[in-house]
This record gives C-alpha cells, sequence and structure tokens, in this order.
C-alpha cells in the first residue's frame, strides 16, 4: 500500500513541476493560438458563404429543396409511381418513366440553384465533388434525350431499369431511402 501512495505522490509532484514549466506554457500558448485562428477562420468563412441567406444553404454548402431533407414521403411517392411504369411491357410506358425521372431530378437540381438553361447545362456545371454519381445522371439525361429526339430509339426494360437506377442513386445519395 505504501508502494502505490509513494507512486501517486510522484505523480502528482512529477503533474505539478509540468504544470508549472515552460514546456506546458508552451503548448498551452500554441493551443490557445490555434483554437483563435480556428475561430477566426470559422467566421470568414460563414461571412464568405453569407450569414444574411437561408442557414441551411450556408451549413450545407448549397439550396437542398425539402424533398431531400424533411418531406422525402413526398418524393418516395412520386418516384413509386415513375418505377410502376416498368412493371408494364410496354415500351413506351419506360420511355414515359425515363422522361418522368429525368423531370423530378431536373427539379429538385434547379432548385439547388446549380446555373444553367436546361437539365444538360445544369449537369455540365456541377462537379464530381459535388454530387457522386454525376457521370451516371449524364447518362440518364443522354437517355432521355435520344427518347425525345430519335423516334427509332428502342428502350428495352433492362435498359430502362439500368438508366432509372441511375436517377435512384442520385436519390439514394441524398438518403431518400434510409
Amino acid at each position: 500500500m505504501a508502494g502505490v501512495e509513494f507512486f501517486l505522490s510522484e505523480i502528482i509532484i512529477w503533474a505539478k513541476l509540468f504544470y508549472t514549466s515552460v514546456t506546458f506554457s508552451a503548448i498551452k500558448l500554441f493551443l490557445e493560438i490555434y483554437v483563435i485562428m480556428l475561430i477566426v477562420n470559422i467566421i470568414l468563412l460563414l461571412k464568405q458563404r453569407g450569414l444574411g441567406g437561408d442557414m441551411r444553404d450556408t451549413l450545407l454548402g448549397m439550396n437542398i429543396p425539402p424533398e431531400l431533407v424533411s418531406k422525402k414521403g413526398k418524393l418516395r411517392a412520386k418516384w413509386e409511381k415513375v418505377q410502376a411504369k416498368l412493371k408494364s411491357n410496354n415500351e413506351s410506358d419506360y420511355k414515359v418513366a425515363i422522361i418522368e425521372a429525368d423531370n423530378i431530378i431536373d427539379d429538385l437540381i434547379k432548385r439547388m440553384k446549380y446555373a444553367g438553361e436546361n437539365f444538360g447545362e445544369r449537369l455540365n456545371n456541377i462537379t464530381p465533388g459535388q454530387i457522386e454519381n454525376i457521370e451516371d445522371l449524364k447518362k440518364a439525361h443522354e437517355i432521355r434525350n435520344r427518347i425525345i429526339h430519335d423516334e427509332s430509339f428502342i428502350l428495352t426494360k433492362e435498359e430502362a431499369e439500368k438508366t432509372l437506377g441511375y436517377f435512384e442513386e442520385f436519390l439514394k445519395f441524398f438518403m431518400v431511402w434510409e
């Protein structure tokens, strides 16, 4: 028992010496400067983002439509109607499903305030770091464009499912399905 008490008293003496040492004072000074710099950086970043705007935009770094944040049920219902069209054996239903899915995603991206006159331009203004599967969205939009502009374009059920999957990955990125 005396050994434990001696050991504890030595630790306390060492801690007191360290607490009053120049080394500890230097560490404290470094940490104080570091914390001040962090606070200044946070303030400058918030000022640059524009504190006067929507706080959700400021914190997330982009405008997120409510369907991707809190009103996911409404979006899920729309998406289920699109997917229901794939249960048919009619190619025109597959094409309508792709067009509707493209419109849903375009509307969401437009409300995220990405620049561009149309969905294709908006997609080109998005960098891969901003939206994870941007290249897949471009492929899906290209299929939609072929449906619209090429009357002889044939869309198989498998290709329609794959294309809708690209759009669905975008929704999964925003955790519409948890």
